[in-house]
């Protein structure tokens, strides 16, 4: 009998949501409290590598009694930023302060000091809620930082600084109603999201609370499980990125699943044997050094051909209805936990090696698309492993058109929603410029919509290289066919680069091509070979011209994208010419 398949807003319409949507984030922790008080919705280790638990009521008291607490310290209606690696009170801060004490500006922990000043200067920070461990750094940012007043730790006591738990007990013991009372305004700000800055200066994105849980709404119009079973997923992206807490922390939490939360990225593998997740949500990047490790153990351990046999053998018992691959593969699944069945990835167009491959062994990858400004999700493709181009449909909260299509049908993608962003913080001429008449935002990506109503992204916009024929070049897409075939490949960027050799002086078509193992980078002929098979693919206007191979990886943002903008617009003396 086959598996039935319902979103989670289908299987809570009779439960969590019979009374009908949430009208908001604190509407929804509220309810949870109400229906489900002693239901698992958070988890982390303790400083004993042991599992601490929140239960919805947890939450909602936490909340309730952090806010009380932060209103007696007169932080009513302050900018409050939180700087501070992955944990479960940063999930209840951002909760708390977004759902009325004021405005919450979730920063980057790793941010270089100067970006982190910067962005705590333009978000007008009054307080700061931050890790022990970049206290110095805050302290430093607080000389530059005129209203910012108050540094609050998050994870333990440091000198005379409020700490997290102190400002809680004070909630609870002297709270006057102030905050547990108040009636909230959902279409006020509630945070300030920073986009990522891989093409420009980072702008503030402001969300009021209606877009809030707008977008964890799509999340469960979009998101599949099977009824009655409980699914339990591990928080991996950093909490100041718009996916991993609006998406899909928030998303969770509406429709009462338990998330356990990685504190440290490095601890992935370590940390997803103990929580056990059946899904989480990364970047491509994640997912192809996975795939590529699988392949690395197994050939380190002379078991290359017994995968390869194995694979052969479950895919076609699968083509019976059978599916054997968590016992096939139990010692890959084993690395993950042993329950993974699901990745969520986006950020950026992935491999369609990776996700057969995936596939292949019984974890599937699913490919979703948001813009911070947009809540952020946009879209999900269930069907990626059959059409790996598309994003999917826009989320049933969200109207998609084509603006300025060119003959192929290809224009600027702009939408329309709920969960789409209220301005650009101090930026209303930014603001005005990314809207139309009829209230589309226009997202910057070039895309088309295809007859089935699916988005197929061509790449952003600002990422668009013109030719000196006119011609326009997508370099995601170049990108994306490079890393098919160069599976040795660590990092791949395409861009247009100025080349002064004499005769050769111009501008041409790039590839640079970052790859760890040393050997494999001196073996310049092959690597060449491999690429002009690729620029046999591909029409004579898109082909590689020169190759760069760096000795060290390119600048990447906290969601492990590539800063365009740090790439050199000129080929080194080292470039290699392809023929």
């Amino acid at each position: 009998m086959s598996v039935k398949f319902k979103t989670e807003r289908e299987m809570n319409r009779k439960f969590l949501l019979k009374e009908g949507d949430y009208k908001s984030i604190r509407e929804m922790i509220e309810r949870l409290n109400r229906m489900i008080p002693e239901k698992n919705i958070l988890g982390e280790l303790d400083n004993d590598k042991q599992i601490r638990h929140y239960t919805s009521h947890d939450i909602y008291e936490e909340v309730m009694n952090f806010g009380e607490g932060l209103c007696a310290m007169g932080l009513k209606d302050a900018h409050i930023a939180i700087v501070s690696e992955n944990c479960c009170r940063y999930i209840l801060s951002d909760i708390c302060i977004s759902s009325g004490v004021g405005i919450v500006i979730p920063v980057d922990f790793n941010a270089p000091q100067n970006l982190l000043e910067t962005l705590l200067f333009k978000c007008d920070a009054d307080a700061v809620i931050c890790s022990a461990a970049v206290v110095d750094n805050i302290r430093q940012a607080k000389t530059n930082c005129v209203r910012l007043r108050t540094i609050i730790t998050i994870d333990r006591k440091y000198d005379n600084l409020p700490f997290y738990e102190e400002i809680v007990e004070l909630g609870r013991c002297s709270g006057n109603g102030q905050y547990r009372n108040l009636e909230l305004d959902i279409d006020a700000p509630a945070k300030i999201l920073f986009t990522s800055g891989t093409t420009g200066a980072n702008k503030g994105v402001v969300l009021t609370n209606a877009n809030l849980i707008a977008n964890a709404i799509n999340c469960m119009d979009t998101i599949k499980s099977v009824d009655g079973e409980e699914n339990t997923a591990m928080s991996i992206l950093p909490m100041h990125h718009a996916t991993e807490i609006n998406t899909h922390v928030m998303a969770r939490m509406a429709s009462g699943r338990v998330t356990y939360v990685n504190g440290n990225i490095r601890d992935i593998m370590t940390n997803m044997k103990i929580f056990k997740p059946q899904s989480i949500t990364i970047v491509p990047m994640i997912a192809n050094a996975f795939y590529k490790n699988i392949w690395m153990n197994a050939k380190k351990q002379g078991k290359e051909e017994k995968l390869k046999k194995g694979i052969r053998i479950s895919n076609f018992l699968m083509k019976l209805g059978v599916d054997k691959t968590h016992d096939m593969f139990k010692d890959i699944h084993a690395a993950f936990g042993g329950r993974l069945n699901m990745i969520v990835c986006g950020g950026s167009m992935l491999n369609p090696v990776v996700i057969k491959g995936m596939n292949d062994i019984g974890i599937e990858i699913e490919n979703g698309y948001g813009i911070t400004e947009c809540g952020p999700l946009i879209s999900m493709n269930a069907e990626t492993l059959k059409e790996h181009l598309s994003v999917g449909h826009p989320c049933p909260g969200i109207e998609a058109k084509i603006t300025n299509p060119d003959e192929n049908g290809i224009g600027d993608l702009c939408v329309r929603g709920k969960s789409v962003f209220k301005e650009y913080y101090k930026d209303p001429e930014a603001t005005v410029s990314v809207f139309d008449e009829e209230g589309f935002f226009n997202t910057g990506d070039a895309a088309r919509i295809d007859e089935q109503g699916r988005i197929i992204l061509m790449g952003r916009k600002k990422n668009t290289i013109v030719l000196d024929n006119g011609k326009n070049i997508c370099p995601e897409e170049i990108e994306n066919i490079i890393e098919t075939h160069l599976d040795y490949a660590d990092e791949i960027v395409v861009y247009q680069a100025s080349f002064t050799n004499g005769e050769n002086a111009g501008k041409f078509l790039c590839a640079g091509i970052y790859i760890k193992d040393d050997n494999k980078r001196s073996q310049h002929q092959s690597i060449v070979e491999d690429l002009c098979k690729v620029n046999g693919m591909l029409p004579n206007y898109k082909r590689i011209e020169y190759l760069e191979l760096p000795d060290k990886e390119y600048e990447k943002t906290s969601t492990r994208k590539i800063r365009r903008a740090t790439v050199p617009d000129r080929c080194s003396g080292n470039a290699i010419k392809i023929d």
